[in-house]
């Protein structure tokens, strides 16, 4: 069964724990910064926000899965394994990664307009990194297949 089974329990159990501790540092590693570092009390606010988002929807996740029955679990592990939706989803995946690499062109042209060369080498490297994460998909896939 999909939603019942301990190893799932364990993925939340395990976000939980990964949300808290991530929230517990960032909440500490706040207060040991000097005033005048402006962007790690940024960055340690972006680390509190995800640590209590991966907390809450761990928690979440594991009251809904104790709470539903096991009829409708049933259902939703015949609809995850739908072939259909299956197509759909890569469709739509096919579709986020062509409008992910526009972005990353066009946040590189803009960075390096705007004179910031560091962004726009970030941009680039991310971009390069996508497309080599799908020629080794594609490699992988075709042997597989």
């Amino acid at each position: 069964m999909l939603c019942k089974s301990g190893k799932n329990n364990r993925y939340w159990g395990t976000m939980i724990v990964i949300g808290i501790v991530t929230l517990v540092f960032s909440i500490v590693s706040y207060g040991n910064f000097p005033e005048d570092a402006h962007n790690m009390y940024m960055l340690m606010g972006m680390f509190s926000g995800l640590g209590g988002t991966f907390t809450v929807v761990g928690i979440i996740k594991l009251i809904r899965y104790k709470k539903i029955s096991v009829e409708k679990l049933k259902e939703e592990e015949i609809e995850l394994k739908d072939e259909r939706n299956i197509q759909v989803s890569m469709a739509a995946y096919s579709i986020a990664n062509k409008v992910a690499s526009f972005l990353f062109v066009i946040m590189a042209f803009l960075f390096v307009w705007l004179d910031y060369r560091t962004p726009a080498f970030i941009s680039i490297g991310a971009l390069y990194i996508q497309i080599l994460a799908f020629f080794i998909a594609r490699k992988y896939f075709n042997r597989k297949m």
